[in-house]
This record gives structure tokens, C-alpha cells and sequence, in this order.
């Protein structure tokens, strides 16, 4: 991967793509800013055009709702001293025994620990009309610290009825800012934070967010959320949103058309069945994925005879056209929803109640009249359950098994929801069951795209069910899934005309596209909907002002020359791009600095040694500074050709059908148990497989002289490694002195070490005089003592480099314990630096047994590369893979033209086995080791 990516950084075409790249994105960039300035400039201009709010233009500035706010300069002398009362005492000059006493009946009731707590909370209520105005009158009237209002209406004379605080001089005023100044008159020390504006899902994060009033210091999260809103759309918006974020929130179903406080109900939004909006925000909300955890002020009143129902719109209003533009905003009520003024204050005192002995941690036992009905869902799921086995049983086919997508959850929702509790049939309440209205096109049974992975599921849609009692299914199921009648043969046309409706709607929510249409308790008049694909414009622009017909002036002088510039400057796209530029601008500078300029200079060196023709402009090449050959060891041996992977001709021509295998194993360092366990792993064969050791056979393990005489025992070939060539020499030298066949030398007490490898076999050396040595030097005398002479010839004859021969893409295979340096004749290599090299020195071209530089085998790597990359087809003899030692990974370090099979053994790791087989087919076989080398103390 590495040299490829090089190879790439190295090529035209790859240099010229990115500089088409990083060009295409500065232009892209240049002329997003461009536009993004003349938009600037242009609304700089419309701006201009509007004529500023004086005497000869008297117009009133529209809010974004189209609502025009009464003027705020000169107040009337009572609000200035409001406002002036209400700001010292939020600067803390209002006396706290004042406070205690207003406050002193919820004192007594809540505790002080309670109060407490409801004075540092922060509540939001959304919705200040007849429920959020007295839900907040009793909050701050409780003593709640901090309050936010939401809304972006205003009062109106209609909602004087139900208004906590607005007076006939606050008509026209935003509700927010009426509330606060009410407010403040009763409870000077609570701040409010008015928000006169739409609650939206965009706005969601700002408009709940934490509180940040200039001059507090306090930035807590909202404790409660009240929602007193009566749009669907918005109540859902923010209700999901509270729930997914866990901010607590209690919600106020519909109040409209109810006269009955006896029947409202504090409980969670899945129990709420009777209430018509409740139902309407249910349902939404199950298609968002929301159940249950939103507790809820509601009514189980129901309408009847003689009860207020939603005001019918005159025809004349129809004969106009599109009523649906009548409405304040897009998606809400047209008609008027009559209320009584009472009724809102209800479920506006209920909601503060909730919140305030929550806060204050008061018990609330509410009776909330949640129905126990899950015994009926699961014995309805079990008959639905049963129902489709025999189905698919009458079908002839397989029932054992089957599977239906439908939960105990799915059950209540269809019974409650979507059926109302009813049979669709009868209307009955009692007895209920699920069955399929209509038998389905490919029959019953498991899915068969199902059926295929192994699951027997059954195809199966909410939708598709319908409710009625026991009796009933019965019968269905005899005559319509098995008997082949159509549902239009057995039932009248009112049943069918209702199950189309409630499975149309079921549809609807199933397919998680909420139409936009009146409130579910409107009727489903086609000429009240508004038009979905309708193009809709804001309220604002339907407004009109006198300088709205006025011509704009085209003589004005256009932006000088450092307006343009400041208003490039200042343009805020044009600063976030500037910004992200300089951030990749740095990121890119840092990189090339820190990662790229180094490994291009490093790659350019490689390349620039590799080429023969730079010899004596570089000063030399990798290898041309070796040392001298050694005159007392085999430097480069052949392996016969008959034991290379290939297959063998018999008497008669024919091919034998045994296959010959070349194994090679990495540094084995005298762990005679592993190599046993590996040989068989790897199924070893001394009749057809070839066993190379990659040098390093001994020392360090605790069966070194075993391994070589395994070793020979199957005619193994050996690379000599630098464990091989030090015990060799430290053994002629013994030899030489005559010390070889004395005794023992006392070990170094200071360098003996517990559990090494030579602790449990070794005898305990002899008391007296002899030579102490460090344990190092006792542990090599030890072992070339125990070597027989035949084992120390079969050492000695090992070759320094091993060439295996030519075998398919893998090219010449050789086999070296450390290493080989690139573009240079296996004749000419370094003895020394080939069982000792780790890295290679880019600048000096010199090899090094420590791990400073760059390691030979990537260089390697890279030489081979450039061969192929010369040649299409380059010849496999130009191709050289080198199998080494030597150099410890965590695994095998296998690349293309280099694999490196010492993966640690002595020390615990692997041992591994590179086996290849006919075709140059290859794989890595490996064993755990012990770890045999303890820590020095």
C-alpha cells in the first residue's frame, strides 16, 4: 500500500489532478464569496430604499407574523414605574422578608427545602393564550425564579374571556409582553424572558435552550417545560423534542368545546383516548417514534347532543376562494373552536400544580385512569397468532414456525387508536379480536423472500387488521380467508365505508406523511384543505405601506470603493470561508513541513541510490562499502533444483501425483517443543517437503542442540545467522585455548537470572576457583560444549545466503537471517551486514544492525518495484523475493518481494512457517510459544 501511495505521489498525472482539485475548490470558493457580497450589496440597497419611520411616513413596523406591536418610547407613567420597581428588585433591592411573606402560605405547604428549590428553578411556557396565561400567573404568583414566555400572538377582544392578566388595554399588545408586565406588578422579583415568537423545530435549540438574561448570571437548563399550544404541528414539534432531549414537559390537550372540570385527567399521553387533539398529537407522535413518557392535562369529556362543536365557516367565505389562506398561519385552525372562559383556567392551574409539587418534590398520587387492558392485548396478539397458523395450515402449508410482525404494543394501537375499542362490525366493546379484512393475493403462510433467508415471517401490515369481537372473526375467517368471499358479500355498505376510512387514515401515519388538514375532530370537506402543492408567501409580503408603490431610484450613486471592500470583509459567509481556508491553508503547511517534505526527500535519496548511474555523484551506493568476503564460511550456496515446488516425471512420463513443498521457518532459537508442534500443523512430509530454517536455530531456548540434530535428522538447509556465526567462533576460539573440553566457568551471581533458560536443566556449577563469567558468556560456553562436532560441521556449513531458485511470479526466491542490500549482486553482498542489517542509512548508504533508519526491506521493496514499474512484463528472473529472519514483529512482515518470519518465538510470541506449494501458491502457518527469556535483574 505504502509503495503504491509513492508511486502516485511520483506521477503527473496524479500531481496534475490535485492542482485541478485544490484550483476548482478556490474558484468554487472565490465565487461563492462574490455572490455572497452582491447579495449583500443588493439587500444594502433594497434597505436604502425604504423610507425611515418619520413624520411624512407614518407606517408601523410589521413582525415577522405580520403582527404590529404598539409603541414602546413613550410608555405610560404607570408601566415606567413597573418597570422601575420590578428592575430593583431584581437587582436585589426588594426586601426577602417582603418575599417570605408573600410567599408564606406556600411556604408552610412546600417547606422551605420546597420553596427553595421553586425559586431557583427556570420554567418555559409555550403558549400564552387562555391555559399558558394562568399556568404562568400561578407560577410566579408560586415563586418560580425565572420564567420564559413564548408566543407570537397577540391579545385579541376574543381572548379577553379566557386571559388570566390582559385588560381592554392591552389589547393589540404581544401576549408575552402583557404577561411580563402583569406580572411584575404581582411578583417584581421573578425575571421573565419574553420571546414574541413562533415555536418551530429550527428554532428548538435557542428557544429552550439554557437561560441567558443580560445582567444574571445564572445559565441553568430549563426545569420544566409547559406546553399550552393548540397547533398539532408545533405541540408535536416540541414535545418530541423535549422527549428526546430529557427535558421534562407536561402538555395541555385541548380545552375547546369542554364544561365539565370534574373530567379532567393528569396522565401520561398514551392513556389520553377520549380527547380529539390528544388523539391528533398521539398519533403523530407514534409515527416519530414517541409512545409513551409525556404526561398530559386532558378531558375525558365526550361531545354530544346540545354540547359546542366547531363553528361551520359561512359559505360566503367558500365562494371567495381558498379559505385555507384565512388562517393566522400556515397549518392552523380556520374555524373558531368555542371555549368556554373557565375551562382553560382549569387545565392552565392543573399544569402549574404538576409542575410546582414536582419541583418542590411534593407526593402527587394521581388517579389517572389508565386502563388495564394488557391481559386483553395479549390474549388478542395470541388469537391473531393462532389465526394465521390455521390459515396457513388450510393453505397446506407449513404453520410450525410462523412468525407475525405485530406487538403487543401494535395490538393497543390498532384496538385504541385506530378501531376506537370497537368492533367495526357491531360496535361492541367486549370479546374484541384482530382478524385480516381481505385474504391476501399470494395466500397465507411465510413470506417466501422471507422464507428463503430461514425465517418464517408472515407478510403482514397494520392496516391490513381489522377489530371485531370473537363471533365475528369467527365468521370472517370462515367465510371471507378460507371460504373466498369478498368483504362486499358479507357486509353492508356503512361497514365497509368505515373500514376504508380508518385504513386509509392508518396509512396515512403508517407511511409517516402527516397531510396538511384541519384538526381531526373538523369534518373532511375537500374545499376547506388547502391546496398541499399551493406556493405559499409569508403574511409580511401581503402587507403594503405608501412606499410600496413608490419607484425606486436608479440614479442613487452605486458603493465607493471601500464600502465594497468593508462589505467584503464583513460579509459573514465570506468569513467562514476565509477561515476554513486558513485552517486548511495551516493543515496543509504543517503537513508538508512535518510529514510530507521529510518522506519525499527521504523517497528522492532511495531513488536517487538505487540508480546505478548516480554512483559516484552520491558518493557510492547501497552496498558499494562492504566489507571484504569471509575466507572461513559459506557465503552463497544453491539449493538443489529437484526439492523446488514442482512436479515430478515417472518412468512411463506420467506425473506423479504427490506435490512437493518448500517450508520455511523463522528464527526457531532452540524451541524444539514448538518446532514439533508446528511440523505438525503445517502436516510436515520428509518424503516431499523441504525444510529452510532462516537462521538463528540456537541459543536462547532450552533445546538448542536437539533443534540442529532435528534439524539434521531431516536434512534440513540452514542460513547462518549471527547466533550460528558468534557460537561458532566463541567455540574455535575454545578450541583453540583447549578450554573447550575443560570445566564449567562459575557464572556472575549478579547476572544470573530466576527461571531462565537454562535453570531447570543445568547442573549447579563447581565450587573452587574456576573462571567466573557473565551469564551471557556461560550460557555460549555451555552450549558450544554441548555441541557434538558433527552438529558444529553441519553449523559451519551453512550457507550466508541461500538461493532457493526460480520459482513462478515469485521470481529468484532467497533466503538470508538478516537482510540484503538492493542493487547489489548476491557475490557482493556484506557477509556481516547480511546476518546482522536491520535498517539501511539513507544518507551514507551504509547497513545497520541497529533500528536507526529506514528499513532495508521497504528499500527493498521499493527496488523491486521500480523494476516492474519499468517493464510491463517484466521476467521473473529479474524479480528477487527475499525470505528472512532476524528482525521480531508481532506478526508476519509479509510483503510483495520480502517476507520476514521472526515473529518473537523465544520471547513468547509465534512461531511461523511460510509454506510454499505447487504453483507458487502460498500460507503462513504458526504456533504459541513459551516466553524462555525472564528479565534480568
Amino acid at each position: 500500500m505504502s509503495s503504491w501511495i509513492q508511486r502516485q505521489t511520483n506521477s503527473q498525472y496524479a500531481q496534475l489532478a490535485g492542482a485541478a482539485l485544490l484550483s476548482g475548490t478556490a474558484v468554487a470558493g472565490a465565487i461563492l464569496g462574490y455572490q455572497a457580497i452582491k447579495r449583500k450589496a443588493a439587500v444594502e440597497e433594497l434597505k436604502k430604499s425604504i423610507p425611515g419611520l418619520d413624520d411624512s411616513n407614518r407606517a408601523l413596523k410589521l413582525s415577522e407574523f405580520g403582527v404590529a406591536p404598539p409603541p414602546s418610547v413613550q410608555q405610560r407613567k404607570e408601566d415606567e414605574h413597573r418597570a422601575a420597581i420590578a428592575r430593583r428588585a431584581q437587582d436585589g433591592y426588594y426586601e426577602e422578608e417582603l418575599i417570605l411573606e408573600q410567599l408564606a402560605r406556600n411556604r408552610v405547604f412546600l417547606t422551605d427545602k420546597g420553596l427553595e428549590k421553586l425559586r431557583s428553578s427556570f420554567i418555559i411556557v409555550v403558549g400564552c393564550g387562555g391555559v399558558g396565561s394562568h399556568a404562568s400567573a400561578a407560577l410566579a404568583r408560586s415563586g418560580v425564579g425565572r420564567i420564559r414566555l413564548i408566543d407570537f400572538d397577540q391579545v385579541t377582544l376574543s381572548s379577553l374571556n379566557r386571559h388570566a392578566v390582559a385588560t381592554l388595554a392591552d389589547v393589540g399588545m404581544p401576549k408575552v409582553r402583557c404577561l411580563q408586565k402583569r406580572l411584575e406588578q404581582i411578583a417584581p422579583w421573578v425575571r421573565f424572558d419574553p420571546q414574541n415568537t413562533l415555536f418551530a423545530a429550527s428554532a428548538a435549540d435557542q428557544l429552550l435552550g439554557p437561560w441567558s438574561m443580560p445582567g444574571d448570571d445564572n445559565t441553568s437548563k430549563p426545569h420544566f417545560v409547559l406546553d399550552c399550544i393548540d397547533n398539532i404541528s408545533s405541540k408535536v414539534d416540541l414535545l418530541r423534542y423535549c422527549h428526546s432531549q430529557g427535558i421534562p414537559v407536561i402538555s395541555s390537550m385541548g380545552a375547546g368545546c369542554k364544561s365539565d372540570p370534574t373530567r379532567i385527567l393528569v396522565g401520561d399521553i398514551s392513556t389520553s383516548l377520549e380527547d380529539p387533539l390528544s388523539r391528533s398529537t398521539r398519533r403523530r407522535l407514534k409515527a416519530l417514534g414517541v409512545t409513551s413518557g409525556v404526561p398530559v392535562v386532558y378531558s375525558t369529556e365526550k361531545p354530544g347532543p346540545g354540547k359546542a362543536a366547531l363553528l361551520p365557516l359561512p359559505e360566503e367565505e367558500f365562494a371567495k376562494g381558498e379559505v385555507g389562506e384565512l388562517s393566522v398561519l400556515p397549518d392552523f385552525r380556520v374555524r373558531i373552536l368555542p371555549v368556554l372562559g373557565t375551562m382553560p383556567a382549569v387545565f392552565g392551574y392543573t399544569l402549574a400544580n404538576h409542575v410546582i409539587c414536582d419541583i418542590a418534590g411534593y407526593p402527587n398520587d394521581y388517579n389517572s385512569g389508565i386502563k388495564g387492558r394488557e391481559k386483553l392485548y395479549d390474549s388478542v396478539l395470541g388469537a391473531l397468532q393462532g389465526m394465521e397458523e390455521r390459515l396457513a395450515k388450510h393453505d397446506n402449508k407449513d404453520p410450525v414456525g410462523l412468525r407475525i410482525p405485530i406487538t403487543k404494543d401494535d395490538v393497543g394501537y390498532l384496538l385504541e387508536e385506530v378501531w376506537r375499542g370497537k368492533s367495526v362490525v357491531s360496535g361492541l366493546t367486549t370479546r374484541l379480536a384482530l382478524v385480516r379484512w381481505e385474504r391476501p393475493g399470494e395466500g397465507f403462510g411465510a413470506d417466501p423472500k422471507w422464507d428463503q433467508h430461514g425465517q418464517k415471517g408472515v407478510k403482514m401490515r397494520l392496516r391490513d387488521l381489522v377489530c371485531m369481537t370473537k363471533e365475528e372473526a369467527q365468521r370472517h375467517e370462515r367465510e371471507v380467508l378460507k371460504g373466498g368471499k369478498k368483504p362486499a358479500e358479507l357486509y353492508d355498505e356503512s361497514v365497509l365505508i368505515k373500514v376504508q376510512q380508518r385504513m386509509r387514515e392508518e396509512e396515512e401515519f403508517e407511511s409517516h406523511i402527516l397531510p396538511q388538514r384541519m384538526p381531526s375532530h373538523a369534518p373532511t370537506d375537500a374545499r376547506m384543505v388547502r391546496p398541499v402543492n399551493q406556493s405559499r408567501q409569508p403574511l409580511l409580503n401581503l402587507a403594503s405601506n405608501v412606499w410600496f408603490n413608490k419607484p425606486l431610484d436608479h440614479n442613487k450613486p452605486s458603493m465607493s470603493g471601500s464600502n465594497l471592500i468593508l462589505a467584503l470583509i464583513t460579509a459573514p459567509r465570506f468569513r467562514r470561508y476565509l477561515i476554513v481556508y486558513l485552517v486548511l491553508c495551516c493543515i496543509c503547511g504543517l503537513g508538508w513541513v512535518g510529514i510530507a517534505s521529510p518522506r519525499l526527500k527521504e523517497h528522492k535519496e532511495v531513488l536517487r541510490a538505487l540508480d546505478v548511474n548516480n554512483r559516484q555523484r552520491v558518493g557510492g551506493w547501497f552496498g558499494s562499502n562492504s566489507l571484504p568476503k569471509f575466507t572461513d564460511l559459506v557465503h552463497l550456496e544453491a539449493l538443489d533444483e529437484r526439492l523446488l515446488p514442482s512436479a515430478r516425471q515417472g518412468g512411463n512420463g506420467g506425473v506423479l501425483t504427490e506435490q512437493r513443498r518448500l517450508i520455511f521457518v523463522g528464527d526457531v532459537h532452540g524451541c524444539k517443543d514448538e518446532l514439533d508442534s508446528l511440523l505438525d500443523k503445517a502436516s510436515f512430509n520428509r518424503q516431499t517437503d523441504h525444510l529452510i530454517f532462516t537462521g538463528n536455530i540456537i541459543t536462547n531456548g532450552p533445546k538448542s542442540v536437539e533443534t540442529v540434530q532435528l534439524a539434521r535428522k531431516y536434512n534440513a538447509s540452514c542460513v547462518r545467522g549471527n547466533n550460528e556465526d558468534r557460537i561458532l567462533l566463541y567455540r574455535r576460539e575454545l578450541l583453540t585455548t583447549g578450554v573447550l573440553t575443560g570445566p564449567n566457568p562459575r557464572p556472575n551471581a549478579k547476572f544470573e537470572s530466576e527461571g531462565s533458560a537454562f535453570e531447570a536443566g543445568k547442573t549447579k556449577p563447581p565450587e573452587g576457583d574456576q573462571e567466573i563469567l557473565p551469564y551471557g558468556d556461560y550460557k555460549e560456553h555451555v552450549l558450544a560444549q554441548k555441541l557434538s562436532d558433527d552438529d558444529a560441521a553441519w553449523l559451519h556449513k551453512c550457507p550466508v545466503i541461500l538461493k532457493v531458485g526460480q520459482i513462478n511470479d515469485l521470481g529468484e526466491v532467497v533466503v538470508v537471517h538478516g537482510g540484503l542490500v538492493p542493487g547489489v549482486e548476491l557475490e557482493n553482498q556484506d557477509p556481516l551486514a547480511v546476518m546482522t542489517m536491520r535498517t539501511l542509512d539513507v544518507d551514507t548508504h551504509v547497513p545497520s544492525p541497529r533500528a536507526k533508519g529506514m528499513d532495508w526491506a521497504k528499500i527493498f521493496n521499493k527496488q523491486q518495484s521500480l523494476t516492474v514499474s519499468t517493464s510491463k512484463n517484466p521476467p521473473s528472473s529479474q524479480l528477487t523475493t527475499v525470505i528472512y529472519g532476524h528482525t521480531p514483529h508481532r506478526s508476519p512482515a509479509i510483503r510483495r518481494f520480502t517476507k520476514g518470519l521472526d515473529t518473537g518465538c523465544v520471547r513468547g510470541g509465534k512461531l511461523t512457517a511460510f509454506i510454499i506449494t505447487e504453483g507458487a501458491k502460498t500460507r503462513i502457518e504458526q504456533v504459541g510459544c513459551k516466553n524462555y527469556v525472564s528479565k534480568r535483574r
